[in-house]
């Protein structure tokens, strides 16, 4: 199957990528959330993690897959 990775720049999503090829999966493209401002490195998400975003390109450039990538706008619907 044709799969979209969507990774954060963690060692979790970059594990993810390798079962997913180890089970005979072939990742087409890489996504990645990043931060509205760019010169923020941990967003303290409600959702997404972004501390390793800016690596994210040199990832799509050694696997040689195109990257799509969207900043985090929204917040959650409930402050704590």
């Amino acid at each position: 199957m044709k799969v979209v990775a969507l990774v954060s720049g963690g060692k979790d999503s970059c594990y993810a990528m390798i079962k997913c090829i180890q089970y005979g999966h072939q990742v087409v493209a890489l996504a990645n959330l990043m931060p509205v401002d760019d010169s923020v490195d941990d967003l303290d998400s409600y959702m997404y993690q972004t501390v390793g975003h800016q690596i994210i390109v040199s990832y799509a450039e050694c696997m040689g897959l195109p990257l799509f990538r969207r900043r985090i706008k929204g917040s959650s619907r409930q402050a704590f």
